[in-house]
């Protein structure tokens, strides 16, 4: 009896962790960066290579920072609570910054400032969701890609599209430049004349650069910096033109990598006079936001260095792209406060990994008690969890069909999720029963 009443509190105290995670993973808002500390994922280069701009969060909340290269003289230079400021871009003489603001609700409003972080003004609307911003060369218009906000909000049911806009870097009058509702609108450089518009889209295949003449008001698909037969089977992560307009920076899949699950990103460089085109990291992680300095021969870009997982952990790089030589910069930043550990460590635990774990101990357990004391039902529990799964598989095409794909393939997820847990406590059974006496 003594050995019946330990399996029954095992099995009660399994069950009752397994329903409190689950819950727990189930209630929980769904936002890994709520109390992250670390890098955000944009940054600029002042024009006289001066300064560098970044995001950065502290216990969840992101705010603009100016620093020098090398790391130090760190100046936080906005603090809006309720909000979490990211992607600045420095104005073309180095005086104002553009950034980005992102309310509770995951609309991003656009804003602009001194570089000191004085006289913040905010340009856009909530009606508006924006997702990336330059200035003009002159630095008296700003251009940006928008989307309405209640469209953004639809998702996939959404007709809309993004397009690109400018407004007076003062405040004042929007103007829409293409009605063209592209699925993605990304990465916005300027041309050295500063009448051509480049920016990346998604072509579902490949991450494309088209450009916008300002002078005609016509989106070309097949910009002419681009060779044909580069521009057809290459794609273009994160594209940055240089500040002279020879060299195309961009992020792309490593060519080891590509037959794998996961991928990897290294950062390329295409001389757009010679046409060659050169592969300058080896990282074997994630590169993302490449920009030029602008009097040395510099490119400074953010390595993913817990790729894929969320929150996205970054380190600054300097990369010398005549030496190849890479520097890693330590940014002399603040630390947490240290108040969430505990709710920042139950975050980290409580996962898919977790879950799985749990179940599978709560199927074994039952398994082993029912051989023990109800011979003949050892089975049971695993044929009912190998029922549920069926049935969610099943009814995941249904889903799929008839709500939301998205909803379809999460069920069909949860439903292989199910029967993996299921055939390896079936596995553990034989072999159990193979020594157990």
């Amino acid at each position: 009896m003594k050995r019946k009443r330990i399996f029954l509190l095992a099995i009660g105290v399994i069950f009752i962790l397994f329903l409190g995670t689950l819950l727990y993973a189930i209630l929980r808002i769904d936002d890994p960066y709520r109390y992250f500390t670390g890098l955000g994922e944009r940054i600029s280069v002042a024009p006289d290579d001066s300064k560098i701009a970044f995001s950065y969060f502290i216990d969840g909340k992101e705010s603009i920072y100016t620093a020098n290269p090398d790391g130090d003289g760190v100046k936080k230079i906005t603090n809006l609570k309720e909000q979490r400021d990211h992607s600045p871009t420095f104005s073309p003489d180095g005086k104002k910054l553009v950034f980005l603001s992102k309310d509770s609700k995951g609309i991003h409003t656009l804003h602009v400032m001194n570089q000191d972080g004085s006289e913040a003004r905010q340009l856009t609307h909530h009606g508006f969701h924006v997702t990336d911003a330059i200035f003009s060369h002159d630095g008296e218009t700003i251009f940006f890609v928008a989307v309405e906000a209640e469209e953004y909000r639809k998702g996939e049911e959404s007709r809309e599209g993004f397009d690109l806009f400018s407004v007076d870097a003062e405040g004042g009058h929007i103007q829409k430049l293409t009605d063209a509702d592209h699925f993605s609108m990304n990465n916005l450089s300027l041309s050295p004349d500063g009448q051509n518009i480049y920016y990346s889209e998604f072509d579902g295949l490949n991450e494309r650069i088209y450009s916008y003449s300002l002078e005609s008001g016509k989106v070309n698909t097949k910009p002419s910096i681009l060779p044909a037969k580069i521009a057809n089977k290459q794609s273009f992560n994160e594209p940055q033109l240089s500040p002279s307009g020879k060299q195309l920076a961009f992020t792309d899949v490593s060519r080891e990598s590509q037959e794998k699950s996961l991928f990897k990103y290294d950062l390329f460089l295409l001389n757009l006079e010679t046409k060659k085109m050169e592969r300058l990291t080896d990282l074997k992680k994630a590169v993302t936001s490449p920009v030029f300095f602008h009097k040395e021969n510099k490119i400074a870009f953010l390595e993913n260095t817990n790729w894929p997982d969320e929150p996205s952990e970054y380190q600054l790089m300097i990369l010398n792209v005549t030496t190849h030589s890479l520097e890693a910069v330590k940014l002399d930043t603040p630390q947490s406060k240290g108040g969430n550990r505990f709710i920042q460590m139950l975050n980290h635990t409580v996962n898919s990994l977790t879950l799985a774990i749990l179940y599978m101990l709560l199927l074994s357990l039952l398994s082993v008690y029912l051989h023990y004391y109800y011979p003949g039902k050892m089975y049971l529990p695993v044929t009912v969890s190998l029922a549920i799964g069926i049935l969610a598989f099943i009814s995941s095409f249904a889903v799929a069909a008839m709500v939301n794909p998205w909803y379809g393939i999460g069920l069909g997820m949860l439903a292989a999720g199910i029967l993996g847990c299921s055939f390896i406590v079936v596995l553990f059974i034989l072999i159990f029963k193979r020594f157990a006496k």
